[in-house]
């Protein structure tokens, strides 16, 4: 089940999964992992559960603007490679379109290494530009839903 999250338990339990997935997996510092975008008005949290457990977040940021951004997307290791990236993903794009309830452009940022991931659901490279974010390299991408 994709919902948002809206609790403070709810979102304690979001950035539990982010510093376990980024901070402590992939060695990205604490300070730049969870940030000021996370408090904002304009940041709604989306978490997929799995029989009441939190298995994956995202955020949507920049919801006051004609493009938002999904970040910050982080699966259980235990439950990767099942298609809940993908359902995730999805499930973002159409919060988004129901809070906005327009044509929506989504840009993110994605490691090199999801890239082939994000082109499945398409999203399509926004420029030739790779660059180090937490030194993992990344891309920008796009997708406008109607």
């Amino acid at each position: 089940m994709i919902k948002i999250l809206e609790t403070k338990e709810e979102l304690n339990l979001g950035f539990a999964l982010r510093i376990k997935v980024f901070v402590e997996e992939q060695k990205v510092p604490v300070e730049l992992e969870l940030d000021e975008k996370d408090n904002s008005e304009n940041t709604v949290h989306i978490g997929y559960f799995n029989d009441n457990k939190l298995i994956g977040v995202a955020r949507i940021i920049d919801l006051n603007r004609d493009v938002v951004h999904i970040g910050r997307v982080a699966i259980d290791k235990n439950y990767r490679g099942k298609g809940i990236g993908r359902e995730l993903i999805i499930g973002c794009e159409n919060i988004a379109k129901q809070i906005l309830k327009k044509e929506v452009i989504i840009e993110l940022s994605s490691q090199i290494q999801a890239e082939k991931f994000y082109e499945s659901l398409g999203y399509n490279r926004v420029n030739d530009t790779i660059y180090l974010d937490a030194g993992i390299e990344h891309v920008d991408m796009r997708k406008t839903i109607n």
